[in-house]
């Protein structure tokens, strides 16, 4: 498919949130994500809310399939506790550096148990350069560790079109693509993740194919727009292509299916628990309406409305925990299925999953949305 200068435009621009992600911290960006579901649902039922924001900066994050979770604020989260590597990241380094990146703990857990392939594939055209510097992948999820440049002559500036397909197959495996930036000082440079949602029923491809393209920033070179105010001039690199193998230890499978079955209530609501799978990549958990509860459409998408995770609380044997960020969420006709970053190869021994205890309740006070909390023992 063509795109138009116009369209590539805004593509770039909305690229731009990303560079501005630098400077948020996990809690801020999990309320964001949850905003965006808020505004789906809101606009699906029709039903309007009044919500008080204790987060300042918010944006909204929309993926292909997916639609990103409720209208929280920040429910007393505090700074994430993230497991941190016994050695350093070797060639990987720089992209420690994605530091607001809700899937870092998955990276690094990963990357502790050497659940990672080096690639070191490097594809140029004109001015860019990109290389894909490390891939991870199991049966949810393919996660792609790269670096784009550009010369002196220009700032680096975005990634766009990108899609991911099965080298022998043609068939594209994107179904949600969830990223995360780090743009280094010299300007010519992004550290980057891409991550990509996969069917585990379908078997993970031996070969994949990532195209792409890259933008730059023309210097010294501005026009006006429509309504007479400056803006920047871009140019594009052509689509560009790198093909790389999976490692064959990617396709064992490794996911973990844990039976919670916990009824608990909400908004006068009960809510079953049902499951949760945990493979190295991701923890997904499920949330139904309880048996026997017999509930109208609206009342169904009220009680997707009420139920608020915040974060999963993952402890080791030797008693160190992890926070589990939430990075996403789909919806289904039950219920709902909620998506959090994962420490499986660290073999946690328990989890705690927290909700918001009083989703009707508007807080000022960060201490008071954390007494309200609601802990749901995994395992």
């Amino acid at each position: 498919m063509t795109t138009n200068p116009e369209e590539k435009a805004l593509l770039a621009d909305a690229y731009q949130v990303k560079r501005e992600k630098q400077q948020w911290n996990p809690a801020d960006t999990t309320v964001a994500i949850q905003r965006g579901l808020a505004m789906a649902r809101t606009k699906r039922s029709g039903r309007t809310f009044r919500v008080k924001w204790i987060t300042a900066v918010l944006v909204t994050v929309l993926a292909a399939g997916w639609f990103l979770l409720g209208p929280l604020g920040n429910y007393g989260q505090q700074p994430a506790t993230y497991t941190e590597p016994v050695t350093d990241w070797g060639v990987l380094e720089p992209f420690r550096e994605i530091s607001t990146d809700m899937e870092k703990a998955t990276i690094t857990s990963a990357l502790n148990h050497g659940y990672v392939q080096l690639v070191d594939r490097t594809v140029t055209s004109g001015i860019y350069q990109f290389t894909v510097n490390a891939v991870l992948a199991d049966e949810n999820r393919i996660t792609v560790l790269y670096t784009a440049r550009t010369d002196a002559s220009q700032e680096i500036y975005s990634i766009v079109n990108t899609k991911m397909t099965d080298a022998r197959t043609g068939y594209v495996l994107d179904n949600g693509n969830i990223g995360g930036v780090h743009f280094s000082n010299d300007k010519h440079t992004i550290y980057g993740r891409n991550t990509i949602e996969r069917n585990r029923n379908k078997p993970l491809p031996e070969q994949v194919n990532l195209q792409f393209q890259l933008s730059s920033i023309v210097p010294d070179v501005v026009g006006n727009s429509e309504n007479g105010e400056k803006e920047r001039k871009y140019k594009y690199s052509k689509k560009m292509n790198l093909s790389f193998a999976l490692d064959p230890k990617f396709s064992i499978p490794k996911t973990e299916v844990i039976n919670v079955n916990r009824t608990f209530t909400l908004g006068g609501y009960e809510v079953l628990l049902s499951e949760v799978e945990m493979s190295p990549l991701v923890t997904r958990v499920k949330f139904v309406r309880a048996p026997d509860q017999e509930i109208d459409y609206k009342t169904k998408l009220s009680l997707n409305e009420i139920v608020r995770p915040i974060e999963i609380i993952s402890t080791s044997r030797n008693g160190k925990q992890t926070k589990l960020s939430m990075v996403g969420g789909s919806g289904s006709e039950d219920g709902m299925m909620y998506s959090f970053s994962s420490n499986l190869l660290d073999h946690p021994e328990s989890m705690v999953l927290k909700l918001s205890g009083k989703p009707d309740k508007v807080y000022d006070d960060l201490q008071e949305a954390k007494n309200d909390e609601l802990e749901i023992k995994i395992k």
